[in-house]
């Protein structure tokens, strides 16, 4: 009876495992698998698909708008990292002094972003920069700062600056729910000890809190960069990729040639150079953050 408990128990394990193993493949796996196949062909969709070889790959590497693309993707994505993790980290340090008061006030608010659905906050920010009406030019009209008016959303100077202020203020609160996790799981006692040798807050942070938290930091800024290259509601909403092609990423590149034009087999070759190209940051920033620590 004992034995027939414990065979039911592990069908029952391995049904658990199972399942949600079925679904990552057929969600994540199986698409990645189609993509690369559909990326080896000449296809519009419907009909049969030709079989090219690497011509897909030979054109990626001569497309200028992929170029663009990838550049852009990669300032956004710099942008992202130092401004959602490292405001997240600076908050996460002044979230430590027992000074503060109302701390789940102040993580309530800086999270409530991240709840919020990108195509919101894309028209929410759109709203702000918008050159006739837009909160932004009228608050520096009324402080009598209108050599300061630019129209945000139609410069090329400025436009990767602009589109990325969004990202970052929604994702803020994100990082800094992943860090101050991982700074509370700090014992409290290496900081009574530090406290004790005369250190002040500053050092605590820099010689105690970071390297305490540095495998988290890392894991953040790879979930960072890599979710960059990924971006897409928010571009889309606030230019479309305009003015022109200077704010084109690679997500909405990879649309565009899709489903605008058609070309399902360039498409894929381009979905398969974001992942190539997420894979290479998260690996570079694997390793030298690795060596750092070590």
């Amino acid at each position: 009876m004992l034995k027939r408990e414990n065979k039911y128990k592990l069908i029952l394990i391995y049904a658990m495992v199972l399942i949600p193993f079925l679904i990552y493949l057929f969600i994540v796996i199986f698409p990645l698998l189609v993509s690369i196949i559909y990326s080896f062909s000449r296809w519009n969709g419907v009909g049969d698909k030709v079989y090219i070889g690497l011509e897909n790959y030979k054109y990626l590497l001569q497309d200028r708008n992929f170029w663009l693309a990838t550049t852009n993707t990669m300032i956004i994505a710099a942008y992202c990292v130092i401004g959602q993790v490292g405001i997240a980290l600076i908050i996460s340090f002044l979230m430590t002094n027992r000074r503060l008061r109302f701390k789940e006030f102040h993580r309530t608010v800086i999270f409530f972003p991240v709840v919020l659905a990108p195509v919101v906050i894309g028209f929410i920010w759109k709203f702000i920069y918008n050159s006739n009406y837009g909160l932004l030019n009228a608050f520096l009209s009324i402080i009598g700062k209108k050599d300061w008016i630019l129209p945000w959303l139609d410069d090329t100077n400025i436009i990767l600056t602009t589109v990325s202020i969004p990202v970052v203020w929604q994702y803020i609160g994100l990082y800094l729910v992943i860090l101050m996790s991982a700074i509370m799981s700090v014992p409290t006692e290496i900081y009574e000890c530090a406290e004790i040798d005369g250190a002040n807050g500053f050092k605590k942070s820099l010689y105690i809190t970071l390297p305490m938290i540095w495998d988290t930091l890392k894991i953040a800024i790879i979930l960072c960069a890599a979710g960059t290259m990924k971006i897409y509601d928010h571009i889309y909403v606030l230019t479309n990729g305009g003015p022109g092609r200077a704010s084109s990423v690679l997500t909405l590149y990879c649309f565009d040639t899709t489903f605008r034009i058609g070309n399902f087999g360039y498409g894929a070759t381009i979905s398969v150079g974001i992942l190539v190209f997420s894979l290479s940051i998260s690996g570079a920033i694997q390793l030298l953050m690795g060596r750092r620590k070590q």
